[in-house]
């Protein structure tokens, strides 16, 4: 096994791991650099969607069935990412999966079935690395501040405008969960780092400012998050794999493809 950088802050590509077949002490090393890398990445791992679950659950409990993606038939727990002719993906944003829960997810492990021939990266940003390069004034106001997380709901769009059936399943869950608010600042349970834990598509507002004062805050934050010095950016090949740790990342699907057909399964960790 060979650990490959990409970057200072964030993502190692690891080399000679067999996935499937991986013993308990490679997988102590494969896990130990998810967290510590808070991305990795993987080249030619080929399995089925069952052998997908298997490795996952390697890494915790496994979540249940997404409430509005597709997912494949025989393994419910494995989520279908997918674009078509004639169906573009819609606007992205960075975001870190699931704020907008009590428990947001801990890790995804994102499996690339066939990808575009150019286009369709993927980039992350290490929070940690963001926090770190804050001014020592603004970590100490921000460790006293905590952050309200909804699920993005389709504000402003028109009902007439909402026609998929998986728009409608969003806007279902979204009733069925309510704001919930974490604190700013958050502690890796693993590496004891700091994290700042805000992100653009789920942070609504900051717990006691007013809207104004909340609002620059954020756009601040947010700004700082899309600076390449925090990320990094993975091109895809069929096959590829990538594990990330999401208490410590956001990311930010490229969506510079088109139409071009691309499908990835993802598999999500409590």
């Amino acid at each position: 096994m060979h650990i490959e950088l990409l970057t200072p802050h964030i993502g190692a590509l690891i080399h000679d791991v067999d996935l499937v077949n991986c013993d308990d002490t490679t997988f102590a090393a494969v896990y130990k650099a998810w967290f510590t890398h808070q991305v990795i990445f993987f080249r030619d791992q080929e399995f089925s969607p069952q052998q997908h679950l298997t490795i996952a659950a390697r890494f915790g409990e496994l979540e249940p069935t997404h409430p509005f993606f597709p997912h494949v038939e025989q393994a419910p727990q494995v989520s279908i990412i997918e674009t078509v002719k004639g169906k573009p993906p819609l606007e992205s944003f960075w975001h870190t999966d699931l704020t907008w829960r009590q428990q947001p997810s801990i890790a995804s492990v994102l499996h690339a079935q066939h990808v575009p021939q150019c286009g369709g990266d993927t980039i992350w940003c290490s929070m940690t690395a963001v926090f770190n390069a804050l001014p020592e004034q603004d970590k100490i106001l921000l460790r006293q501040l905590s952050a309200m997380h909804a699920l993005f709901a389709f504000d402003g769009i028109e009902s007439s405008e909402i026609t998929e059936d998986w728009q409608k399943d969003v806007i279902a869950v979204s009733a069925k969960n309510p704001p919930v608010s974490h604190p700013v600042i958050t502690r890796h349970p693993d590496t004891g780092e700091e994290i700042l834990f805000i992100n653009e598509q789920f942070t609504r507002y900051i717990i006691g400012m007013n809207r104004e004062d909340s609002n620059a805050l954020l756009a601040k934050l947010f700004a700082m998050a899309r600076l390449p010095e925090y990320q990094v950016r993975f091109k895809w090949q069929t096959n590829s794999l990538a594990i990330w740790d999401n208490r410590s990342t956001q990311h930010y699907a490229v969506i510079d493809y088109a139409d071009s057909p691309r499908k990835l399964h993802r598999v999500t960790v409590v």
